[in-house]
């Protein structure tokens, strides 16, 4: 009888440690967005390719107008592309300008999307999904430059 007292002792000790462990640990919360992001444009090129586009971002309720330039290498074919996503690190409205690079490779064949990370030299950074027309193949990492429209 005292080895099933002892038992039951133990194992409700066992149980009460386990759940303290578990409240102990803070539920991690997801990151909240600083801002939205969309803009739509084009890319042609075969070897370097050129990408052109203008969107918006929202940032504190306001609607800010932007310009996008870049280049990518190995690239081959046209597109035009649509992107929609979220900024990360925004505290002005003036970081959102500077290059942007994302390592990731990608490709589509008439029509498709990628998801892409991308981070300026300012620590923002934009998380995309674009759908894209046409076809490309993009080989290598790329920079794309956001400008506020004056």
């Amino acid at each position: 009888m005292f080895a099933t007292f002892s038992r039951t002792i133990a194992v409700t000790a066992l149980c009460l440690v386990t759940a303290g462990a578990g409240a102990a640990e803070p539920a991690k919360k997801a990151p909240v967005p600083d801002a939205t992001i969309q803009f739509s444009g084009g890319s042609i090129g075969v070897g370097i390719g050129f990408t052109w586009g203008s969107g918006d971002v929202v940032f504190h309720g306001k609607t800010y107008k932007i310009k996008i330039d870049g280049l990518s290498a190995a690239e081959v074919g046209g597109t035009g592309l649509k992107a929609k996503g979220k900024v990360y690190n925004l505290k002005h409205i003036e970081d959102i300008e500077g290059t942007f690079l994302s390592g990731a490779a990608g490709g589509t064949l008439y029509g498709g999307g990628t998801s892409a990370v991308m981070k300026n030299e300012k620590g923002v950074e934009m998380k995309v999904e674009t759908m894209t027309k046409g076809l490309s193949l993009k080989l290598a990492a790329e920079g794309v430059k956001v400008s506020l429209e004056k």
